[in-house]
């Protein structure tokens, strides 16, 4: 058992009155020492839960954030990629329309990077096991990164990929039975440098955590909002408040609800509702303004557009120029 890692256990776990939050530089070095093996996986899980009682603040974000940005530096900063989308949360009602909306912005010209991982044994349809049920692009290397997103545009690449180490404690959920803030953290890592990075959370509260730790971390253009299950997809039966970030100035604003009545159709999460809607074989009630009002979410920061009206406008022209061989 590491004794240089045990004081920050005991800095968060001293009781109610002897316990405080971490500064930003100790949750820095907190993280930097797990990624690289300085801490046993006893004093990890211990470190994680005791953060999750509470749940993260502001400043240990950055510093977790940072430790892992710094740990990836490499990767971020040997390719080009214009949109990072993290998606990790899994959809419990409803399928993933959000990657179609993904693969509209790609089609059009915007690399994206998807990245994500999954859980067996949850009630849940995670993207991986959808793109490669649909023979998406999958990178399992950063090495060949650059050649398949100058290729289509679009690369899923599993956390595992990304750092192993990462995944290893994302699975601590198995052992553990909860999530923890390392599910912040791999929404926040941006691991690419990417240009733009959207950034989907369940949780009240987390869209604001997310946007102050943006930026503190001084990121350029960022996107959040509460999505369908904690991914950056609108639901259309809902309002939806988005968070933006770009060039150090911070807005919100509220998107009203698309659709008045609900058209999920939960019992109904055949992939083949996806590439019928895609090819516009048969328009999805439900996916036909989840897809469009994503859309138009993620336009507007990557092309810089708040009007909701110009954002649904340039939404429809990239959606109609989309490739419909692409699935």
């Amino acid at each position: 058992m590491s004794l240089a890692f045990a004081p920050f256990i005991k800095i968060l776990g001293r009781g109610n009155r002897g316990s405080r939050s971490l500064t930003t530089e100790e949750a820095q070095k907190a993280m930097s020492m797990m990624l690289v093996g300085e801490a046993a996986p006893e004093q990890i899980g211990a470190f994680w839960m005791l953060i999750r009682i509470r749940e993260e603040t502001v400043d240990e974000t950055v510093g977790f954030t940072q430790a892992v940005r710094e740990y990836l530096k490499e990767m971020r900063t040997s390719h080009s990629v214009d949109l990072d989308w993290p998606a990790y949360a899994g959809k419990r009602n409803e399928l993933p329309w959000f990657l179609l909306a993904a693969l509209a912005l790609a089609n059009y010209g915007v690399k994206v990077l998807m990245h994500g991982h999954s859980f067996e044994g949850e009630q849940r349809l995670y993207v991986d096991e959808v793109i490669s049920a649909l023979a998406l692009p999958i990178c399992l290397t950063s090495e060949a990164l650059d050649d398949v997103m100058q290729t289509h545009h679009f690369v899923y690449m599993p956390l595992n990929s990304v750092s192993p180490k990462l995944a290893q404690m994302m699975d601590l959920k198995y052992t553990l039975g909860l999530r923890s803030p390392v599910n912040t953290v791999v929404r926040m890592m941006n691991p690419f440098n990417a240009q733009h990075s959207v950034h989907g959370v369940f949780h009240k509260g987390y869209d604001e955590l997310h946007v102050a730790s943006s930026k503190l971390l001084e990121d350029k253009s960022v996107l959040v909002f509460r999505g369908g299950n904690g991914e950056v997809e609108v639901n259309p039966e809902r309002d939806v408040t988005l968070g933006k970030l770009q060039d150090n100035e911070e807005t919100w604003e509220t998107w009203p609800k698309a659709e008045q009545n609900q058209k999920r159709l939960k019992n109904d999460l055949s992939l083949e509702r996806l590439i019928l809607h895609w090819r516009g074989e048969v328009i999805d009630p439900f996916g036909e303004q989840a897809v469009r009002q994503t859309l138009a979410s993620v336009v507007g920061l990557v092309f810089q557009k708040s009007n909701h009206q110009e954002c649904l406008e340039l939404a429809d022209h990239i959606w109609q120029k989309r490739q419909l061989d692409t699935i």
